[in-house]
């Protein structure tokens, strides 16, 4: 057995040449590589779709709209420097727990002069059920002042 001749190897240019006699025979296509930004591009368009169609809507509990608003007066204290993220998060997880029970609308920070620093708008079945949920926000623990207003459209 030893004595049998050896396979030879092709020439390497070979498979080179006849792709390309196919190609130009129209007998085959050349694959073409899609770059992967274009499939990365894809996938996000794919997932932003399908979360904003699968994610639950934002249902408001019954009632009407009132408005809170938080007044900056002289009766505040501002946060320590360095600690104003605190407090705003502390605020935001109170909002967040409203939100979460259909009880918030939307609500803002204010820019401009004036003492009204913030506001509120809520979600309430009477003008009790709003000062009640009023109360229970963390603003008024540094001296800040709030009202509650009905919203009439």
């Amino acid at each position: 057995m030893m004595d049998l001749p050896r396979e030879r190897q092709p020439d390497p240019a070979l498979k080179k040449r006849v792709v390309s006699a196919l190609v130009t025979a129209g007998l085959v296509r050349r694959r073409r590589v899609w770059p992967v930004w274009v499939m990365a591009a894809a996938a996000v368009v794919v997932l932003g779709v399908g979360v904003s169609v699968l994610r639950p809507r934002h249902t408001l509990a019954p009632g009407r709209t009132y408005v809170l608003l938080l007044y900056q007066d002289s009766t505040y204290r501002m946060p320590p420097k360095g600690h104003s993220a605190e407090r705003v998060a502390e605020i935001a997880r109170w909002a967040d727990s409203l939100y979460a029970n259909g009880k918030l609308e939307r609500g803002g920070h204010l820019v401009g002069p004036g003492p009204i620093g913030g506001l509120f708008m809520i979600r309430a079945t009477s003008d009790s059920d709003a000062a009640r949920i009023a109360a229970t926000c963390p603003f008024t623990r540094y001296g800040g002042r709030q009202e509650v207003k009905r919203l009439e459209e």
